[in-house]
């Protein structure tokens, strides 16, 4: 009776473990600044040289008012060609828009029981699109603020689809004229997709905010005979 009371607990245990993993499940989820389950998040963008420079890496994580990373990670996005520039101001007044385009990388979702399930998988495109606003300080065009949109999808690895949109970011810090807190994604390096060196701590950094999560898993059709219809209600 005690090795059958034994056995009965390591299943149950077992039991509940399998239980807290679930697969990603459709639908579309939101941030929880647009009222949904999502946290929202920070996110680094490293470059080779202190201000510019070619590949730069994302690497955006979910933000708990104390800890990254608890819920989602996209890591090793990677921007390998220049982004383009529209400058609109006008006697340095006004914006300047950069869209970025990376490529690649992982995405992950925790099994912290979100509604959305849990999975990881591989990224497409990830576009950027940073509006930095300029005003004359002494005489001098100066970027006061910046928001960024952005969007990226991906696949899961048991074939469910990702799309994930930034609605509204703002970025916070760039080097020179910070260094980056600890309390931001790290740098990433852009040939091992591990933290960048001490020595090429450069980028910038920000966050992300009014995001929506939308998942779609296809449903395998299933192919019944006649026989076996009839057979299910003899």
């Amino acid at each position: 009776m005690k090795r059958f009371a034994i056995v009965a607990i390591a299943i149950s245990l077992a039991f509940a473990a399998t239980s807290a993993l679930a697969s990603p499940i459709s639908g579309t989820y939101t941030s929880t600044d647009l009222g949904g389950q999502i946290l929202t998040g920070r996110a680094s963008t490293s470059r080779t040289g202190v201000n510019t420079g070619l590949p730069m890496v994302l690497h955006a994580q979910s933000w708990n008012g104390s800890a990254l990373g608890t819920q989602w990670d996209i890591s090793c996005a990677t921007e390998n060609s220049a982004y383009s520039v529209a400058d609109n101001r006008v006697g340095g007044v006004g914006t300047i828009v950069y869209t970025s385009n990376f490529n690649g990388g992982t995405f992950t979702f925790f099994p912290v029981g979100g509604a959305w399930g849990d999975g990881a998988g591989t990224l497409n495109t990830t576009t950027l699109v940073s509006t930095v606003q300029y005003v004359l300080i002494g005489g001098i065009s100066t970027p006061v603020a910046s928001v960024i949109n952005g969007n990226t999808s991906g696949t899961f690895s048991d074939g469910c689809m990702l799309t994930f949109a930034i609605g509204n970011g703002v970025g916070v810090g760039e080097t020179p004229y910070a260094s980056i807190p600890a309390t931001y994604p790290t740098f990433l390096d852009a040939n091992t997709c591990g933290p960048a060196s001490p020595s090429a701590q450069f980028g910038s950094w920000g966050n992300v905010i009014t995001l929506t999560l939308n998942i779609f898993c296809t449903v395998g059709e299933e192919t019944t005979s006649w026989g076996t219809l009839k057979g299910s209600y003899r």
